[in-house]
This record gives structure tokens, sequence and C-alpha cells, in this order.
């Protein structure tokens, strides 16, 4: 099959596990929602974990095309960076408020899917950091950290933040606290008022 049909299933995978959860779907769902056979999709994907965890992993790869394309189209790294966060942490964060179906996606919470999701989590990483090692270059302690493992810090910090944000604009602030303590930089959400 092709990579078209195959990215066509994934795609009609994640708005079906997004509208139901996983534990509400099967491969039948899948199969209608992709307008395939069953058996078609038993010749890409031998169970629902692996279509799950495929579906998660491909919408990582759309959400890291939007994150750079956002930050192609911005010229400072503090904008940069700011984008990066509103679009990989606040937009699914805000989905995950209205459904509980999206969060199992989003989150990517099941135990089966974990190392899924610490790939995403490193994608995402890795596409910060050249503009972390833009922000940090006039940091004290940088050179003895890195960009990569500041960028770790940074998005493991912001991944607490779903634990403790009440609303997407506190999700914002934190993630706009986190970035004016790390590189004394105001994100687009702190004004003087905020401060």
């Amino acid at each position: 099959m092709s990579n078209d049909k195959k990215s066509r299933i994934l795609t009609a995978a994640r708005s079906v596990f997004l509208s139901y959860g996983y534990k509400r779907v099967n491969m039948n769902d899948i199969a209608e929602a992709a307008g395939v056979s069953r058996p078609a999709l038993y010749v890409l994907f031998k169970n629902k974990e692996e279509i799950f965890i495929e579906a998660y992993l491909h919408w990582v790869d759309e959400t890291i095309a939007q994150v750079e394309a956002a930050m192609a189209q911005t010229a400072s790294p503090k904008d940069k960076l700011a984008r990066a966060f509103e679009i990989w942490a606040v937009g699914p964060f805000e989905m995950t408020r209205a459904s509980l179906a999206a969060e199992e996606l989003v989150n990517c919470n099941f135990a089966f899917a974990q190392a899924a999701r610490e790939q995403g989590y490193a994608i995402f990483e890795a596409t910060v950091a050249p503009v972390v090692a833009k922000l940090s270059e006039t940091l004290p302690g940088a050179s003895r950290i890195g960009p990569s493992r500041i960028a770790h810090v940074l998005v493991s910090a912001v991944r607490g933040f779903k634990q403790t944000a009440a609303t997407p604009d506190d999700m914002r602030r934190l993630i706009d606290e986190l970035l004016l303590l790390s590189f004394g930089v105001e994100g687009p959400g702190l004004g003087e008022a905020d401060q």
C-alpha cells in the first residue's frame, strides 16, 4: 500500500480516537473511517495498539511541521520559541480540556505507547534546540549545560505545566514565566500589568 493510503488511515484513526477514545474504538471503526476493508487494515497494522502509536507519531510529525513553519516565519529567537510552545503545548492542552478522548491521544499515556510519547518529546526538543542555542549564547553557565540539555529542561517543565495549569491562559503564563526565568526575555503573554 502507498504512503498516501497509510497516511489517510492514520488521519482517519486519529479522528476516531479523538472522538471516541482508545478503548471504545475497534479495528472495524478505523477501517470504516479510513474507507478500507478490515483485511486491508491488517496488511499495514497488526493491531489497534500499533495504529494508535503510529497515529500519535503521525500527529507529532504534523505538529512539528507546523512548529517549523511558524518558526521560519518568525524573526526573533524569543518569538520562535514562544510560537513553538504555543503550537506544541498550548494548542494540544486546549484540546485535552475539551475532550477526555483527546487527552488519551495527545498525552499518549498508555503503557504500550510510552516509547512513542518519549520519541515525540525528543523530536520536539531537537526542533527547538537550535533556537535555545541562540537564546542561551549569553547565559552564564549555558556552555556547561548545552542547548540540547536546556531544551530538555524547558520541555520537561512544560510537560509538568499540564498538571498545574487550569486554563490555556494559565499554560501560556507559565510558559512565558519559564522563558523569562530561563532567558530573561518576556513571551508574548507577559505585559507590565501581568508581572
